[in-house]
């Protein structure tokens, strides 16, 4: 089995590396193919264009909350406090394979909590691991401990930040257009709350790292490159630290106030009054009054509780853990500048997968694949179908919320007439959505930023993970939605 699974990863890695292009180029392609779809299911070429634009205007909104929650995600997990207890976990791994079962399970164990802190904590640990093995002559491959960072992303949909599941927790947030009967709240106890939930998501934690650990290669290891492993060292054993000065959290900073070996600048005090408002504590401290008093009235001040969890208390909270562990505005400021930058590319490309998305509501095609294939379902193959169905329209629309919005009143028609409940629905939707993340490098593309690699590099090992995933997935879902 050990000999299978890295003969599979090392046959998927070359097959990825041969023909997968980078993400922009994948969302063009794909953009042309649900073009194709719509018009020959018979969609005219305006009615299709217009679904495009229409697309991309609606969820524009969601976009806006997804920056945020990414921005913030990344500030929180490169903030000097958090950045620290990083490194004193990177130095755990002691062989190829705890280096990268580790990457990969305190990254899904991160994504759990949130699936953006999730995703950067990937890159970070995955670099800072190869670091620390290359220090002690451990030869890691370096794509795969990428890739096992990137594992976050087929584990989230079970955590706090399942979009899916605090869209339906909200009736604000669930789509007007939808019929009344398909509007109904959903609260998150029956979904990331339930016990099929947190049984598939616990058992993907703790198998999902074991399966990446197997998957090193014997030959052809690619380590962390030496500028890379330079600009690591270059921070842990800065060569001028007699006249280094150390930022808040203890890492060093040149005579600029720059932290050594990161492009973030620290405060290095001033004497003008424009200088000291940048850099006060008390100003820097106080603004996390607003967002932290929302995050309190939704999950305490109001009925409910914590089952009033939203993607904009989510957003409120992470705002507030960033504004208190970068302290200093001008700071904070700085590193929300290099975050933009990491996530670039996923803003770029969003408004493209959201005329995909309104190319499949728009002309109906999302509603004819999912009624054509749950035509061939029963209650026993439906978890199966529909965690299928969920996955290959999430290739189209790599978003958890858009395509929910896209097939969720269907969705919920379907598992209905199996005589499943609705929060089954969103159980097949979640669980089936994340796993073809692993073949759909969208997501990858802040995580690839940081770790200086292509979605090429990563794609052939997240292949195995997901097949492995969806075993697991289809197998419990079966189990207690079909069966008990």
């Amino acid at each position: 089995m050990l000999a299978f699974l890295r003969q599979l990863g090392e046959r998927f890695s070359d097959l990825s590396g041969e023909y997968i292009p980078d993400p922009y180029v994948i969302a063009i392609v794909l953009t042309f193919v649900a073009v194709a779809a719509a018009l020959a299911t018979g969609a005219g070429p305006q009615q299709t264009m217009r679904a495009w634009n229409g697309g991309v205007w609606t969820l524009l909104p969601f976009m806006a909350s997804i920056a945020v929650l990414l921005m913030a995600g990344d500030a929180i997990a490169k903030s000097p406090k958090f950045t620290t207890q990083l490194e004193r976990l990177a130095q755990i791994p002691s062989s190829q394979f705890t280096a990268v079962w580790f990457v990969a399970f305190v990254a899904m164990g991160a994504a759990v909590i949130s699936w953006a802190i999730g995703l950067i904590v990937g890159a970070i640990m995955a670099k800072r691991v190869g670091y620390e093995c290359k220090r002690k002559g451990i030869a890691v491959h370096y794509p795969l401990l990428a890739a096992a960072g990137y594992t976050s992303l087929m584990v989230y949909h079970g955590g706090l930040t399942s979009s899916v599941s605090l869209m339906m927790a909200d009736s604000s947030l669930i789509p007007a257009s939808w019929e009344p009967q398909y509007r109904q709240e959903i609260p998150i106890s029956e979904t990331i709350g339930s016990l099929p939930n947190i049984v598939t998501t616990g058992t993907l934690l703790l198998v999902i790292p074991v399966v990446m650990g197997l998957l090193h290669p014997k030959e052809n290891i690619r380590e962390l490159p030496a500028t890379a492993y330079r600009k690591i060292d270059s921070v842990v054993e800065p060569e001028d630290i007699d006249t280094a000065t150390v930022a808040d959290g203890g890492q060093p900073v040149d005579e600029t106030g720059k932290r050594i070996g990161s492009t973030v600048s620290q405060p290095a005090g001033g004497d003008r009054v424009a200088d000291r408002l940048n850099e006060s504590r008390i100003i820097g401290l106080s603004i996390a009054l607003f967002p932290a008093y929302f995050v309190l009235d939704a999950w305490v001040l109001q009925p409910g509780g914590i089952s009033n969890l939203t993607l904009n208390s989510i957003n409120a909270l992470f705002i507030t853990l960033a504004v208190l562990l970068w302290v200093h505005p001008v700071a904070l400021v700085d590193q929300m500048r290099e975050s933009v930058t990491n996530i670039s590319g996923v803003i770029f490309q969003f408004p493209f997968y959201a005329g995909i998305a309104g190319i499949l509501t728009g002309t109906g095609l999302a509603t004819l694949l999912v009624e054509f294939v749950g035509g061939f379902a029963t209650p026993m193959t439906w978890p199966f179908i529909g965690v299928v169905v969920a996955g290959l329209v999430n290739v189209f629309i790599p978003s958890g919320g858009g395509q929910w919005v896209a097939m969720g009143p269907i969705m919920l028609e379907i598992t209905q007439q199996m005589g499943m409940e609705p929060r089954d629905a969103i159980l097949i939707e979640m669980l089936g959505d994340q796993l073809t993340n692993m073949i759909q490098p969208f997501w990858a593309i802040p995580l690839l930023a940081i770790a200086n690699l292509r979605a090429r590099d990563i794609i052939g090992y997240t292949t195995v993970a997901m097949l492995v995933g969806l075993v697991i997935v289809v197998g419990w879902l079966t189990l207690f939605l079909a069966v008990l």
